[in-house]
């Protein structure tokens, strides 16, 4: 068995169908790189303003509205709602290494 080719008894519609995956992959991976750049600039943000990391109810709305938009592209609501408490709590995780704090200060 010739393992340095994976793919090669692969046919090719399915071969075509892993690399718009991978494609799709980088995609998400670029965005995700984006959002936390994002995140970084508000953490900044509320330094300068002397804010809180977290606002309990924003990160809810967040949450509330990925979940929605999740649905209506036929995702499934708990699968969207465990990706986004992921999201959100390593946006907070920033937050508060941006502003010295830890979550344990900010109750």
């Amino acid at each position: 068995m010739n393992t340095s080719d994976p793919d090669q008894n692969t046919p090719p519609e399915l071969l075509r169908m892993r690399q718009e995956i991978d494609a799709l992959d980088k995609t998400l991976i670029d965005i995700l790189a984006r959002r936390y750049n994002v995140v970084r600039r508000v953490g900044e943000f509320k330094i300068k303003h002397n804010m809180e990391a977290v606002q309990p109810v924003r990160a809810q709305a967040v949450k509330d509205r990925a979940v929605d938009m999740g649905a209506a592209q036929g995702l499934d609501r708990e699968f969207t709602r465990k990706l986004y408490d992921l999201v959100i709590d390593h946006a907070h995780d920033m937050e508060h290494e941006i502003l010295g704090t830890t979550e344990k200060g900010d109750a």
